[in-house]
């Protein structure tokens, strides 16, 4: 009966260090698709009704970013594109960066799709929108 047991306990050893294995090499893949994503930040300004994301896109030409809405989300594409170049006559050096990113934003139903807008500037893309009119807050007088 103790061979039985010893059995067991080997092959429930093996599968818990499976699943810790295949754990570990999930996180891995999560933390290489994570670091290729463009960081974003969003904000909530209350008193307009209205929100703000940031996505930080160094490198990145204006022309090279596309923002649309599909949907219920807010979909931003950008491509970058850098090709740094040195040629001498004792040594040649190219350094390249370059890739495509996508992030994508759900966008509630009482948010106004008309009211989107996006600038870029200094490596920054910022997208401005509000709430529906008709879903905004407001304050009612007590007469």
């Amino acid at each position: 009966m103790s061979d039985v047991k010893k059995d067991l306990q080997n092959v429930e050893q093996k599968i818990e260090e499976g699943v810790v294995e295949v754990g570990k090499k999930f996180k891995e893949a999560l933390a290489n698709v994570a670091s290729h994503l463009p960081l974003a930040n969003l904000s909530r300004n209350r008193a307009k009704d209205s929100f703000t994301i940031e996505i930080d896109l160094p490198g990145v030409k204006k022309e090279d970013i596309n923002v649309s809405i599909e949907g219920d989300y807010l979909i931003v594409t950008a491509e970058r594109k850098m090709n740094k170049e040195v040629k001498k006559e004792d040594y040649y050096l190219m350094e390249s960066a370059f890739g495509k990113y996508a992030r994508s934003f759900y966008l509630p139903e009482d948010i106004d799709r008309d009211s989107i807008d996006a600038k870029y500037e200094n490596g920054r893309l910022i997208i401005t929108f509000e709430k529906v009119a008709a879903k905004k807050r407001r304050d009612i007088a007590v007469k």
